[in-house]
């Protein structure tokens, strides 16, 4: 009997994509509240942009969800 499969390559454990996936949450939300402040002093920029932020949030949840597709089978 053949197991069903996505076709998509599993790199780390489950409990690595758990991680990375809480992890990105973190870095999405603290760049959702970045972007909603106003920078008035442009001496105080801060080192990472909102957009920055959210992009690789995003990126590092949808990589933990590939992750976690093992659990699914």
């Amino acid at each position: 009997m053949k197991t069903k499969s996505f076709g998509i390559d599993i790199i780390f454990p489950w409990e690595v994509g758990l991680a990375l996936g809480i992890v990105g949450l973190i870095i999405l939300i603290s760049g959702v509240k970045q972007g909603k402040k106003e920078i008035d002093d442009f001496d105080n920029l801060p080192f990472f942009k909102p957009t920055t932020k959210i992009f690789f949030g995003g990126v590092l949840i949808i990589f933990s969800l590939i992750q976690l597709l093992q659990l699914l089978i």
